[in-house]
């Protein structure tokens, strides 16, 4: 680092930190605020790309609860800023810390498959044209077959005139099974889209294809998050992989803007599509929004995106409010992923529908980023929660930031963006997608022995 920029870091630094101490004495929440944005810059100049951009992502969710009004704004969101953010940096200082014991035991070297001298980004190493094309089709095959079987007699949500009203239909006709073999239609989306951004131009036409293809079965549900759960990890990785050599580098060559573009579309049409499902909505939430954002499609879009930001840390204030009025449930609440059959042994917990109560009139139902270790263990408890998720998810990051197969990268790509999607929910524990993709990269990584 030059020495100009060393000394501007040691000068803005504590400064930046006494302004955050002052404001704290006139308002924790625009202090805490400015403390995420300094310690997502100091993220990124230590070279933490995904920690950075997590911490942004917070920093985001807390100026949309203190700046954009919206219906479901109330005292308990802004009042709960400070305990929110304490929890959140309990999160990603024991994130920091888990990259850390991985950098150690490797002694900060990259691992020893790698070619010296280490490169910034590593280049994957893909299996041969026929396996990865078996490897979709298979999966376009599973979720062509499930989604029959899904939406056998009933009009799929993203066609219905109330999308919300279909998906409790399809809930309640739907299993476990269904649900977790539906998730083909994610990880097809994922791979698919990672190898067209990453792989050779004689076959990107066809994986830009079955992307689209994809893209589509996924969006079936009408649910934002299905789609971007399979998009974003995809972009995560391209982004953190080296150029392709040979005769697509030249076409490659503006692949960073390319994949901002590809993911600030895909963010502009999953907030589009969530603010225009909220429109077709019947509750009295839907009614408010109707009322105060009409029928313009940016305004509406705008929002979603801030219900999207800012109702998880308005769920997590009311929970909060009610913390002395609520038994611990000892680990229900994190099994909810496993679905009704285990209830007979850990216990039946509604998560949605505690706060969905919690949130009248309006009935929203956000499983929160804390809300779900706070109503497990406690305010300590959860505490210890987000320490040991937080290690597991800077240590699992770490490990395959420098893997050269397409399936580790993925496997970073999805803990980066289930974490940043944290913000609005825990999701690992409450949808068992990852149950699906785990299995399904591992066939991957083993399909990499015969490589491009």
């Amino acid at each position: 680092m030059p020495p100009a920029e060393r000394r501007l870091w040691s000068v803005a630094l504590p400064f930046t930190l006494g302004v955050a101490l002052l404001l704290a004495t006139w308002d924790a929440g625009a202090a805490v605020t400015l403390a995420f944005a300094v310690g997502a810059s100091v993220a990124a100049r230590a070279r933490m790309w995904a920690l950075a951009a997590c911490a942004t992502v917070w920093t985001a969710a807390l100026l949309a609860v203190r700046v954009l009004p919206g219906p479901y704004d109330s005292w308990a969101g802004r009042g709960v800023l400070p305990v929110l953010a304490g929890y959140v940096t309990v999160f990603l200082l024991a994130w920091a810390a888990g990259r850390r014991l991985v950098e150690r035991r490797d002694g900060g070297r990259p691992p020893p498959d790698l070619p010296r001298p280490k490169p910034s980004r590593p280049e994957l190493s893909w299996p041969s044209e026929r396996r990865m094309r078996a490897y979709l089709f298979v999966l376009l095959g599973v979720a062509v077959v499930t989604a029959a079987v899904r939406f056998r007699g009933t009009l799929p949500p993203l066609l219905a005139d109330n999308p919300d009203a279909a998906r409790q239909v399809l809930r309640e006709q739907s299993n476990l099974v269904v649900g977790l073999l539906s998730e083909a239609w994610t990880l097809g989306m994922a791979v698919s889209l990672l190898r067209a951004l990453s792989g050779r131009r004689p076959a990107l036409p066809l994986y830009y294809a079955l992307t689209a293809v994809f893209t589509v079965g996924a969006a079936l549900g009408a649910s934002k998050n299905s789609v971007l759960v399979g998009i974003a990890p995809a972009l995560i990785a391209a982004l953190s992989v080296r150029r392709t050599r040979g005769r697509a580098a030249a076409f490659l060559a503006a692949r960073t803007p390319v994949v901002l573009l590809i993911g600030a579309v895909a963010l502009g049409a999953a907030v589009f599509l969530g603010g225009q499902r909220t429109m077709a909505g019947t509750g009295a939430f839907e009614t408010e929004f109707r009322a105060r954002y009409g029928s313009n499609a940016l305004t509406s879009s705008a929002g979603s995106l801030d219900l999207s930001l800012s109702s998880s840390t308005e769920t997590f204030g009311r929970v909060w409010s009610q913390r002395a009025h609520l038994e611990p449930r000892h680990g229900t609440y994190s099994l909810t992923f496993l679905g009704s059959r285990v209830e007979p042994i850990v216990g039946k917990a509604d998560l949605y529908g505690l706060t969905a109560q919690l949130s009248q009139p309006y009935l929203m139902n956000t499983a929160t980023f804390v809300a779900i270790p706070l109503l497990d263990w406690g305010p300590l408890g959860a505490a210890v929660f987000l320490a040991v998720l937080g290690l597991a998810v800077g240590g699992t990051e770490r490990w395959f930031e420098f893997s050269a197969a397409p399936a580790g990268q993925l496997a970073r790509a999805f803990v980066v963006y289930f974490a940043l999607f944290g913000v609005y929910e825990l999701y690992p524990l409450i949808y068992p997608t990852w149950l699906s993709l785990v299995p399904g990269l591992v066939i991957l990584h083993r399909l990499g022995r015969t490589t491009t």
